[in-house]
Protein backbone atom coordinates (compact mmCIF):
# COMPACT_ATOMS: atom_id res chain seq x y z
CA UNK A 1 0.00 0.00 0.00
CA UNK A 2 1.25 3.46 -0.86
CA UNK A 3 2.80 5.56 1.87
CA UNK A 4 0.07 8.21 1.54
CA UNK A 5 -2.60 5.56 2.10
CA UNK A 6 -0.77 4.22 5.15
CA UNK A 7 -0.77 7.71 6.68
CA UNK A 8 -4.49 8.01 6.00
CA UNK A 9 -5.11 4.68 7.75
CA UNK A 10 -3.33 6.02 10.83
CA UNK A 11 -5.20 9.33 10.77
CA UNK A 12 -8.77 8.26 9.92
CA UNK A 13 -9.83 7.82 13.55
CA UNK A 14 -11.02 9.81 16.53
CA UNK A 15 -8.74 7.96 18.98
CA UNK A 16 -5.44 9.18 17.54
CA UNK A 17 -3.08 7.54 20.01
CA UNK A 18 0.67 8.03 20.48
CA UNK A 19 1.26 4.83 18.51
CA UNK A 20 -0.63 6.27 15.54
CA UNK A 21 1.32 9.53 15.77
CA UNK A 22 4.59 7.61 15.89
CA UNK A 23 3.53 5.58 12.84
CA UNK A 24 2.84 8.73 10.84
CA UNK A 25 6.10 10.36 11.87
CA UNK A 26 8.14 7.23 11.07
CA UNK A 27 6.66 7.11 7.58
CA UNK A 28 7.46 10.78 7.04
CA UNK A 29 11.05 10.31 8.23
CA UNK A 30 11.70 7.43 5.88
CA UNK A 31 9.71 8.25 2.75
CA UNK A 32 8.95 11.25 0.54
CA UNK A 33 5.27 12.15 0.92
CA UNK A 34 3.10 13.44 -1.89
CA UNK A 35 1.05 15.72 0.36
CA UNK A 36 -1.05 17.07 -2.48
CA UNK A 37 -2.13 13.56 -3.46
CA UNK A 38 -2.75 12.62 0.19
CA UNK A 39 -5.01 15.64 0.74
CA UNK A 40 -6.91 14.98 -2.50
CA UNK A 41 -7.49 11.34 -1.53
CA UNK A 42 -8.59 12.26 2.00
CA UNK A 43 -11.04 14.78 0.56
CA UNK A 44 -12.41 12.27 -1.94
CA UNK A 45 -12.85 9.68 0.82
CA UNK A 46 -14.68 12.13 3.07
CA UNK A 47 -12.11 12.19 5.90
CA UNK A 48 -10.12 15.34 5.20
CA UNK A 49 -11.22 17.17 8.40
CA UNK A 50 -10.28 14.38 10.84
CA UNK A 51 -7.06 13.65 8.94
CA UNK A 52 -6.13 17.32 9.13
CA UNK A 53 -6.93 17.51 12.83
CA UNK A 54 -4.74 14.48 13.58
CA UNK A 55 -1.85 15.64 11.40
CA UNK A 56 -1.80 18.89 13.38
CA UNK A 57 -0.91 16.79 16.45
CA UNK A 58 2.23 15.46 14.78
CA UNK A 59 5.64 17.12 14.71
CA UNK A 60 5.49 19.62 11.85
CA UNK A 61 9.25 19.47 11.26
CA UNK A 62 9.20 15.70 10.87
CA UNK A 63 6.18 15.84 8.54
CA UNK A 64 7.76 18.52 6.33
CA UNK A 65 4.21 19.58 5.53
CA UNK A 66 4.06 22.32 2.88
CA UNK A 67 2.42 25.54 4.04
CA UNK A 68 -0.26 25.42 1.37
CA UNK A 69 -1.30 21.90 2.43
CA UNK A 70 -1.30 22.86 6.11
CA UNK A 71 -3.58 25.79 5.29
CA UNK A 72 -5.85 23.53 3.25
CA UNK A 73 -6.17 21.04 6.09
CA UNK A 74 -7.00 23.73 8.61
CA UNK A 75 -9.50 25.36 6.29
CA UNK A 76 -11.22 22.01 5.73
CA UNK A 77 -11.99 21.75 9.44
CA UNK A 78 -13.60 25.19 9.65
CA UNK A 79 -15.44 24.86 6.36
CA UNK A 80 -16.91 21.49 7.27
CA UNK A 81 -17.89 22.73 10.73
CA UNK A 82 -19.80 25.57 9.08
CA UNK A 83 -21.48 23.19 6.63
CA UNK A 84 -22.47 20.77 9.39
CA UNK A 85 -23.95 23.65 11.39
CA UNK A 86 -25.95 24.72 8.35
CA UNK A 87 -27.12 21.13 7.76
CA UNK A 88 -28.12 20.77 11.42
CA UNK A 89 -30.29 23.88 11.23
CA UNK A 90 -31.80 22.63 7.98
CA UNK A 91 -32.51 19.20 9.48
CA UNK A 92 -34.12 20.65 12.61
CA UNK A 93 -36.37 22.82 10.47
CA UNK A 94 -37.22 19.81 8.30
CA UNK A 95 -38.09 17.69 11.33
CA UNK A 96 -40.44 20.41 12.56
CA UNK A 97 -42.18 20.59 9.18
CA UNK A 98 -42.49 16.79 8.99
CA UNK A 99 -44.07 16.76 12.43
CA UNK A 100 -46.68 19.23 11.21
CA UNK A 101 -47.90 16.66 8.66
CA UNK A 102 -47.57 13.78 11.17
CA UNK A 103 -44.53 12.08 9.68
CA UNK A 104 -41.99 10.61 12.09
CA UNK A 105 -38.34 10.70 11.03
CA UNK A 106 -35.57 8.18 11.69
CA UNK A 107 -32.00 9.51 11.35
CA UNK A 108 -29.77 7.22 9.29
CA UNK A 109 -26.02 6.70 8.79
CA UNK A 110 -23.90 9.77 9.49
CA UNK A 111 -26.90 11.80 10.61
CA UNK A 112 -27.48 9.32 13.43
CA UNK A 113 -23.76 9.02 14.19
CA UNK A 114 -23.61 12.76 14.85
CA UNK A 115 -25.68 12.11 17.97
CA UNK A 116 -24.15 8.85 19.14
CA UNK A 117 -20.62 8.37 17.76
CA UNK A 118 -18.90 11.49 16.42
CA UNK A 119 -17.08 13.56 19.03
CA UNK A 120 -17.69 16.61 16.84
CA UNK A 121 -20.06 16.86 13.86
CA UNK A 122 -17.28 18.14 11.55
CA UNK A 123 -14.98 15.09 11.74
CA UNK A 124 -16.05 13.73 8.34
CA UNK A 125 -17.83 15.19 5.33
CA UNK A 126 -21.18 14.16 3.91
CA UNK A 127 -23.05 15.14 0.78
CA UNK A 128 -26.57 14.56 2.09
CA UNK A 129 -28.81 13.84 5.07
CA UNK A 130 -30.67 10.52 5.16
CA UNK A 131 -34.05 9.94 6.79
CA UNK A 132 -36.60 7.17 6.82
CA UNK A 133 -40.13 8.44 7.39
CA UNK A 134 -43.07 6.68 9.03
CA UNK A 135 -46.65 7.96 9.06
CA UNK A 136 -48.10 8.83 12.45
CA UNK A 137 -51.64 7.89 13.52
CA UNK A 138 -53.15 11.10 12.10
CA UNK A 139 -51.28 11.04 8.80
CA UNK A 140 -53.12 11.04 5.50
CA UNK A 141 -51.31 10.76 2.19
CA UNK A 142 -52.66 14.02 0.82
CA UNK A 143 -52.73 15.84 4.15
CA UNK A 144 -51.61 19.45 4.03
CA UNK A 145 -48.29 20.16 2.31
CA UNK A 146 -46.75 16.71 2.81
CA UNK A 147 -45.58 16.29 -0.80
CA UNK A 148 -44.35 19.86 -0.95
CA UNK A 149 -42.38 19.43 2.27
CA UNK A 150 -40.73 16.20 1.16
CA UNK A 151 -39.85 17.68 -2.25
CA UNK A 152 -38.31 20.71 -0.56
CA UNK A 153 -36.24 18.45 1.71
CA UNK A 154 -34.92 16.45 -1.25
CA UNK A 155 -34.07 19.70 -3.04
CA UNK A 156 -31.92 20.71 -0.06
CA UNK A 157 -30.04 17.41 0.21
CA UNK A 158 -32.32 15.58 2.66
CA UNK A 159 -33.10 12.12 1.25
CA UNK A 160 -36.30 11.07 3.01
CA UNK A 161 -37.97 7.85 1.85
CA UNK A 162 -41.31 6.71 3.21
CA UNK A 163 -41.29 3.41 5.18
CA UNK A 164 -37.77 2.48 4.03
CA UNK A 165 -34.62 4.03 2.53
CA UNK A 166 -32.97 3.14 -0.76
CA UNK A 167 -29.44 3.25 0.69
CA UNK A 168 -30.25 0.67 3.37
CA UNK A 169 -32.05 -1.69 0.99
CA UNK A 170 -29.54 -1.03 -1.82
CA UNK A 171 -32.38 0.16 -4.05
CA UNK A 172 -34.61 -2.76 -3.12
CA UNK A 173 -31.94 -5.44 -3.56
CA UNK A 174 -31.94 -6.43 0.13
CA UNK A 175 -35.19 -7.39 1.94
CA UNK A 176 -34.53 -5.17 4.96
CA UNK A 177 -37.58 -5.13 7.26
CA UNK A 178 -38.17 -1.47 8.10
CA UNK A 179 -41.36 -2.21 10.00
CA UNK A 180 -39.31 -4.26 12.43
CA UNK A 181 -36.51 -1.64 12.46
CA UNK A 182 -39.03 1.03 13.45
CA UNK A 183 -40.41 -1.23 16.19
CA UNK A 184 -36.89 -1.51 17.70
CA UNK A 185 -35.87 2.13 17.13
CA UNK A 186 -34.94 4.52 19.95
CA UNK A 187 -36.37 8.03 20.40
CA UNK A 188 -33.90 10.93 20.45
CA UNK A 189 -33.99 14.71 20.41
CA UNK A 190 -32.24 16.69 17.70
CA UNK A 191 -32.04 20.40 18.47
CA UNK A 192 -35.29 20.25 20.35
CA UNK A 193 -37.12 18.17 17.73
CA UNK A 194 -38.29 14.57 18.13
CA UNK A 195 -36.59 11.94 16.00
CA UNK A 196 -35.59 8.27 16.08
CA UNK A 197 -32.43 6.27 15.54
CA UNK A 198 -31.97 2.56 14.88
CA UNK A 199 -31.09 0.02 17.53
CA UNK A 200 -27.31 -0.54 17.81
CA UNK A 201 -27.54 -3.78 15.83
CA UNK A 202 -29.62 -2.28 13.01
CA UNK A 203 -27.39 0.79 12.82
CA UNK A 204 -24.25 -1.33 12.49
CA UNK A 205 -25.88 -3.49 9.79
CA UNK A 206 -26.91 -0.36 7.88
CA UNK A 207 -23.32 0.90 8.00
CA UNK A 208 -22.08 -2.44 6.67
CA UNK A 209 -24.56 -2.20 3.79
CA UNK A 210 -23.33 1.32 3.11
CA UNK A 211 -19.78 -0.01 3.01
CA UNK A 212 -20.90 -2.53 0.39
CA UNK A 213 -22.42 0.28 -1.69
CA UNK A 214 -19.01 2.01 -1.62
CA UNK A 215 -17.02 -1.15 -2.46
CA UNK A 216 -15.86 -1.47 1.17
CA UNK A 217 -12.71 0.65 1.00
CA UNK A 218 -13.97 4.21 1.15
CA UNK A 219 -12.37 5.59 4.28
CA UNK A 220 -15.43 7.43 5.54
CA UNK A 221 -17.54 4.25 5.68
CA UNK A 222 -14.69 2.36 7.38
CA UNK A 223 -14.27 5.26 9.81
CA UNK A 224 -18.00 5.10 10.59
CA UNK A 225 -17.81 1.36 11.21
CA UNK A 226 -14.70 1.59 13.39
CA UNK A 227 -16.08 4.42 15.53
CA UNK A 228 -19.49 2.77 15.87
CA UNK A 229 -17.87 -0.46 17.03
CA UNK A 230 -16.00 1.57 19.67
CA UNK A 231 -18.78 3.89 20.80
CA UNK A 232 -22.13 2.65 19.52
CA UNK A 233 -22.59 -0.54 21.52
CA UNK A 234 -22.93 -2.75 23.37
CA UNK A 235 -24.01 -5.08 20.61
CA UNK A 236 -26.01 -8.28 20.90
CA UNK A 237 -23.98 -10.22 18.34
CA UNK A 238 -26.26 -13.31 18.03
CA UNK A 239 -29.23 -10.98 17.46
CA UNK A 240 -27.25 -8.94 14.94
CA UNK A 241 -26.40 -12.14 13.05
CA UNK A 242 -30.06 -13.21 13.00
CA UNK A 243 -31.10 -9.81 11.65
CA UNK A 244 -28.38 -9.91 9.00
CA UNK A 245 -29.53 -13.32 7.81
CA UNK A 246 -33.14 -12.11 7.69
CA UNK A 247 -31.97 -9.24 5.50
CA UNK A 248 -29.90 -11.66 3.36
CA UNK A 249 -26.78 -9.60 4.05
CA UNK A 250 -24.71 -11.72 6.44
CA UNK A 251 -21.90 -11.83 3.85
CA UNK A 252 -22.01 -8.04 3.59
CA UNK A 253 -21.67 -7.68 7.37
CA UNK A 254 -18.81 -10.21 7.47
CA UNK A 255 -16.94 -8.40 4.68
CA UNK A 256 -17.47 -4.90 6.07
CA UNK A 257 -16.31 -5.85 9.56
CA UNK A 258 -13.29 -7.66 8.13
CA UNK A 259 -12.39 -4.66 5.96
CA UNK A 260 -12.69 -2.29 8.94
CA UNK A 261 -10.45 -4.56 11.03
CA UNK A 262 -7.79 -5.00 8.34
CA UNK A 263 -7.78 -1.36 7.21
CA UNK A 264 -8.23 0.66 10.40
CA UNK A 265 -7.59 -1.96 13.09
CA UNK A 266 -11.20 -2.10 14.27
CA UNK A 267 -11.57 -4.29 17.37
CA UNK A 268 -14.09 -7.01 16.56
CA UNK A 269 -14.88 -9.81 19.04
CA UNK A 270 -14.27 -13.26 17.50
CA UNK A 271 -17.91 -14.22 18.08
CA UNK A 272 -19.06 -11.27 15.96
CA UNK A 273 -17.91 -13.07 12.82
CA UNK A 274 -18.49 -16.63 14.01
CA UNK A 275 -22.19 -16.13 14.72
CA UNK A 276 -22.80 -15.03 11.12
CA UNK A 277 -22.28 -18.72 10.23
CA UNK A 278 -20.84 -18.27 6.77
CA UNK A 279 -19.70 -21.41 5.03
CA UNK A 280 -15.95 -21.84 5.66
CA UNK A 281 -15.13 -21.64 1.95
CA UNK A 282 -17.11 -18.41 1.52
CA UNK A 283 -15.60 -16.80 4.61
CA UNK A 284 -12.08 -17.70 3.45
CA UNK A 285 -12.79 -16.30 -0.02
CA UNK A 286 -14.01 -12.99 1.40
CA UNK A 287 -10.96 -12.71 3.67
CA UNK A 288 -8.64 -13.39 0.73
CA UNK A 289 -10.36 -10.77 -1.41
CA UNK A 290 -10.11 -8.18 1.37
CA UNK A 291 -6.40 -8.93 1.72
CA UNK A 292 -5.97 -8.77 -2.06
CA UNK A 293 -7.63 -5.35 -2.18
CA UNK A 294 -5.24 -4.03 0.45
CA UNK A 295 -2.25 -5.45 -1.42
CA UNK A 296 -3.42 -3.85 -4.67
CA UNK A 297 -1.72 -0.60 -3.77
CA UNK A 298 -4.63 1.75 -3.15
CA UNK A 299 -7.53 2.10 -0.77
CA UNK A 300 -10.09 1.36 -3.45
CA UNK A 301 -8.60 -1.81 -4.87
CA UNK A 302 -10.49 -1.18 -8.12
CA UNK A 303 -11.38 -4.42 -9.95
CA UNK A 304 -10.76 -6.66 -6.95
CA UNK A 305 -13.05 -4.50 -4.83
CA UNK A 306 -15.81 -4.90 -7.42
CA UNK A 307 -15.38 -8.68 -7.27
CA UNK A 308 -15.42 -8.52 -3.47
CA UNK A 309 -18.66 -6.54 -3.50
CA UNK A 310 -20.46 -9.13 -5.63
CA UNK A 311 -18.96 -12.02 -3.67
CA UNK A 312 -20.26 -10.60 -0.39
CA UNK A 313 -23.86 -10.80 -1.65
CA UNK A 314 -25.90 -13.94 -1.94
CA UNK A 315 -26.20 -15.08 -5.59
CA UNK A 316 -29.78 -13.86 -6.04
CA UNK A 317 -28.98 -10.42 -4.63
CA UNK A 318 -25.77 -10.20 -6.65
CA UNK A 319 -27.73 -10.88 -9.83
CA UNK A 320 -30.37 -8.29 -8.92
CA UNK A 321 -27.66 -5.74 -8.21
CA UNK A 322 -25.96 -6.40 -11.54
CA UNK A 323 -29.29 -6.09 -13.34
CA UNK A 324 -30.00 -2.81 -11.56
CA UNK A 325 -26.63 -1.33 -12.46
CA UNK A 326 -27.08 -2.28 -16.12
CA UNK A 327 -30.66 -1.10 -16.55
CA UNK A 328 -30.79 2.23 -14.72
CA UNK A 329 -29.85 5.48 -16.47
CA UNK A 330 -26.76 7.44 -15.55
CA UNK A 331 -28.68 9.92 -13.40
CA UNK A 332 -29.32 7.09 -10.94
CA UNK A 333 -25.75 5.81 -10.80
CA UNK A 334 -25.11 7.69 -7.55
CA UNK A 335 -27.45 5.23 -5.87
CA UNK A 336 -25.91 2.23 -7.62
CA UNK A 337 -23.83 0.13 -5.21
CA UNK A 338 -21.24 -0.38 -7.94
CA UNK A 339 -20.99 3.14 -9.36
CA UNK A 340 -17.32 4.27 -9.44
CA UNK A 341 -16.31 6.37 -6.47
CA UNK A 342 -13.74 8.35 -8.40
CA UNK A 343 -11.69 8.39 -11.52
CA UNK A 344 -8.17 6.91 -11.52
CA UNK A 345 -6.78 10.44 -11.98
CA UNK A 346 -8.10 11.64 -8.60
CA UNK A 347 -7.63 8.61 -6.38
CA UNK A 348 -4.23 7.59 -5.19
Amino acid sequence: MRVQDQILRFCARQDFLPAHQAGVEDLCRNHPIDWKRLAATAERHGVLPIVGANLRRCDRQILRLPEEIADRLETAIFENAALRERDADRLAAGLARLREVDLHAMLLKGTALTLSVYEEPWVVTSLDIDLSLRPGPDWAKDKGDERKIRKALYTHGVECDLDAHHDVTMNGILPIDFERIWADARPVRFRGEDAWIMSPEDLLISLCVNACRKRYFRLKVLFDLNETLRRGGPFDWPRLADLARQGRCEGVVYTALTAARETLGAEIPPEALDVLKLAPFRAALLRRLVASCLRAGSLQGRGTALLLTYASLRPAEAWRSLTYSLTHPDKHKGEDPFAPLTSPQTLS
